[in-house]
């Protein structure tokens, strides 16, 4: 009786049985599109001449390397193969990673770099100063992708008023160097040509190889027109960089480049304007309202300042005035009279009278002062506070 097909997922499991089975690989290979994530985690290929696996470095076990990996070094890993069903892909799940020495590709790319920079090829002194106000520039890439949009794109932003052309050409493969060469050659003879661009997005060092090509290399080098190289990212580094006549980190790069000369144009236009508007006619009249204004404003406060300075030093006068007149100097002598006519009336026998005391007088009014004047039967008149009465001495 023949079996059930397998399900693809029962199949999966399978493959993955048998890869898991394998236990602990050691391989080596050349490390191809090195990526790494803000995880931590490492992502790249170990490949060789005719084959090419993907691999993963952990976060965890990455912080054992001794050194960065970087594209084209070849390295010796061991590792447990791995197989995800969700995606029918095979890896393998580095444990441990160490240099085997550098890659075929980049010994490649390190030998033409030796030998055509003792040619001087790479020389300062032959790379061109790039026109600092382009007009017509041509871009020699792919017409497929983002590549020719994000760089016109960036041209538009900034304001770039010249005409740029695409020159297209296959940018990887086989076939890049010859056709990129063929685009310089139709990029030079375009008429009133004041730079061009070659390049493309990034990759790995196997898509990025034909910028590399001796040949293109030396067509960079002997383009009539200056050259900027802009290939890949900022990490990537082709000989085309060396022989052009400037390099650009990107290809957006490349057109902030190309759009610079007229911004840095335009900024110093701004602050010329405002410079000479801040010294026209009408600046400078407005300019001489201000400080009118502002003179007239310290005149008025120092006025009202002396104004009010008079005005208390006049009423500090009046005042003296007013005490020394004869009217203030008679209501002070009258107050001082009163003051003694008070004290006259306090001191007074009608005062000592009110406060209980009496006077004694005889009939003829003279008036007794002593005991002895008090005889028995003599006729006495006493003086009170509230009047008299009469008495006879006892």
């Amino acid at each position: 009786m023949a079996s059930a097909p397998l399900t693809i997922s029962e199949l999966a499991d399978v493959l993955k049985g048998h890869l898991n089975g394998m236990g602990t690989l050691e391989v080596t290979g050349e490390i191809s599109g090195y990526k790494t994530y803000p995880s931590g985690h490492h992502y790249f290929a170990l490949k060789d001449a005719e084959a090419k696996v993907d691999c993963v470095l952990y976060s965890f076990q990455a912080r054992w390397l001794k050194e960065p990996l970087r594209e084209g070094q070849k390295v010796v890993a061991k590792a447990k193969a791995d197989f995800y069903g969700k995606s029918g892909k095979m890896s393998l799940i580095i444990d441990s990673i160490k240099p085997a020495g550098e890659g075929d590709l980049f010994q490649k790319f390190k030998e033409l770099r030796d030998k055509l920079k003792a040619e001087g090829l790479f020389d300062e002194s032959l790379k061109r100063p790039l026109p600092d106000f382009p007009k017509v520039v041509a871009f020699v890439t792919s017409e497929i992708g983002a590549v020719w949009h994000d760089f016109t794109e960036v041209l538009k932003t900034r304001g770039w008023s010249g005409t740029a052309w695409l020159v297209p050409a296959r940018v990887q493969g086989e076939s890049c160097p010859g056709s990129v060469i063929n685009g310089l050659k139709q990029a030079n003879a375009i008429p009133g040509i004041d730079l061009i661009v070659v390049g493309r997005g990034g990759g790995s060092m196997e898509d990025l190889w034909g910028f590399n090509d001796e040949h293109l290399v030396r067509a960079v080098r002997a383009s009539r027109t200056p050259v900027i190289s802009a290939v890949g990212h900022q990490t990537d580094f082709t000989l085309c960089d060396f022989a052009a006549d400037r390099r650009a980190e990107t290809p957006t790069a490349a057109a902030e480049l190309i759009a610079s000369g007229q911004t840095k144009l335009r900024d110093r236009l701004r602050l010329l304007g405002s410079e000479l508007a801040r010294h026209s006619p009408k600046a400078r009249l407005q300019s001489l309202y201000q400080d009118l204004d502002l003179l007239r404003q310290r005149l008025d406060g120092a006025a009202e300042e002396i104004v009010a300075d008079h005005r208390h030093r006049l009423s500090e006068l009046g005042g003296e005035l007013h005490r020394l007149s004869p009217k203030a100097r008679m209501g002070v002598a009258r107050e001082k009279l009163d003051q003694l006519g008070k004290r006259l009336t306090s001191a007074g026998f009608e005062s000592v009278l009110a406060r209980g005391y009496s006077i004694v007088r005889d009939a003829d009014g003279a008036v007794i002062s002593t005991r002895e004047g008090v005889t028995p039967g003599r006729k006495l008149r006493l003086k009170f506070g509230d009047g008299e009465a009469a008495a006879t001495g006892g």
